[in-house]
């Protein structure tokens, strides 16, 4: 059979089982204005790829045709086509596990004509998902930009900041002060960080934002994560940086752990 035939046989039989492949589409750049889709119908998607490097990036996918009338789903899945994190909104992406965001956006969320994941350093390939979810035919636009990594995590033996930037990131503290102090989980709750207070072993607390903990020792580990419906990490209220830099969205995951005597 020659190989035409074989095309329009799977064709065929991909059409009746109703099957859509999508495949990787042109390679995103690091920087720039970013590329764009073709004209997607409602329900229909693109696929684009990026590598991210040693520099943790921000994807951004802008409704070009239909501006703030649009509505798109950004998915992102790993070297492994693996889905990694989704959003309809730009103010917050999600976990793929538990499903937490449809077209209807069920979290609330109103559809904006900017959506954004941020990619850890070291990610690795991704492979990004742009689906146009409204009635009108659209063309999408991908960029990726270098953004600020989380303000770093370690010892600490007075007051420290700390942000939830990426989706599974675990922040471990190590108190190093000699006395003994009060601790207390300040900021976090746009992602709804948690900190959990260990000794040795043993778990001595888990603190919600505003509480506190009165018997903080030397040597205690504190370990602060999102917790919650989807592993919500969100953005600020800026706009799209076109410096080349992200600064936006660091506020929305900051927390504070105010030590005091």
């Amino acid at each position: 059979m020659k190989k035409w035939s074989l095309v329009v046989l799977l064709a065929g039989i991909l059409t009746a089982c109703q099957i859509q492949i999508i495949l990787p589409d042109t390679t995103v750049p690091v920087g720039g204005s970013g590329v764009e889709s073709e004209l997607l119908g409602e329900g229909e998607s693109a696929r684009f790829s990026l590598l991210v490097g040693s520099s943790p990036l921000r994807v951004d996918v802008t409704d070009v045709t239909n501006a703030a009338a649009g509505s798109l789903r950004l998915r992102v899945y790993d070297a492994n086509d693996v889905l990694y994190a989704q959003t309809v909104s730009r103010r917050y992406f999600t976990a793929p596990e538990p499903e937490v965001l449809d077209g209807s956006g069920s979290l609330g969320i109103n559809p904006t004509p900017v959506y954004s994941i941020n990619l850890p350093a070291s990610f690795g390939m991704a492979y990004i998902e742009v689906t146009n979810l409204s009635h009108d035919p659209t063309v999408a636009r991908v960029r990726a930009v270098t953004r600020n990594g989380p303000l770093p995590a370690g010892d600490f033996s007075a007051t420290a900041s700390g942000a939830l930037l990426f989706l599974r990131q675990l922040d471990s503290w190590k108190y190093t002060g000699s006395a003994t102090a009060k601790l207390e989980l300040q900021g976090g709750e746009t992602v709804h960080a948690r900190a959990k207070v260990v000794r040795g072993q043993d778990t001595k607390i888990v603190l919600e934002p505003g509480e506190s903990f009165s018997d903080l020792r030397n040597g205690d580990l504190v370990l602060v994560q999102t917790h919650g419906n989807g592993a919500l990490a969100g953005f600020c209220d800026d706009g799209v940086s076109d410096n080349g830099k992200c600064d936006d969205g660091i506020k929305s995951g900051e927390y504070t752990l105010l030590v005091t005597p």
